[in-house]
């Protein structure tokens, strides 16, 4: 099963997120347990997207793709922004940045999901999840 949503960069929109997720874990047969780590995974990279990607310009769009394989969920993440350095994103749990109000977004993403890849300059992420 493939299946693909584009939203705006606004933050409304993130609740069309969290239906298309929904609509996906009713149609699928993976379990609670995987659907809650696709959740807090995808809604950290799509937050992302739409504010540091996208820079919350509502003319760009954030695509979400929901790709299924016997053993495997895959979801890539796309803003059209221009990336990011993602080999040099200071770890959170540093004293130095643990009362930063940002900058959790890609531990979360490494903490919930099986493998994380970044393409196209970071402006891409592929969340992998096993069943």
């Amino acid at each position: 099963m493939v299946r693909t949503i584009k939203i705006a960069s606004s933050r409304k929109n993130i609740n069309e997120v969290e239906y298309y997720l929904n609509t996906i874990f009713r149609e699928s047969k993976f379990s609670r347990k995987v659907y809650c780590r696709i959740f807090l995974a995808v809604s950290e990279a799509v937050n992302n997207a739409i504010f540091h990607g996208n820079n919350e310009d509502k003319s760009k769009f954030v695509i979400i793709e929901f790709k299924e394989f016997q053993e495997y969920i895959q979801l890539n993440i796309a803003d059209e922004g221009l990336g990011f350095d993602y080999t040099n994103v200071p770890d959170p749990r540093n004293p130095q940045f643990i009362r930063n109000e940002s900058g959790r977004g890609i531990f979360i993403m490494k903490e919930y999901a099986d493998k994380v890849y970044f393409q196209k300059n970071g402006a891409l992420v592929q969340l992998i999840f096993y069943k």
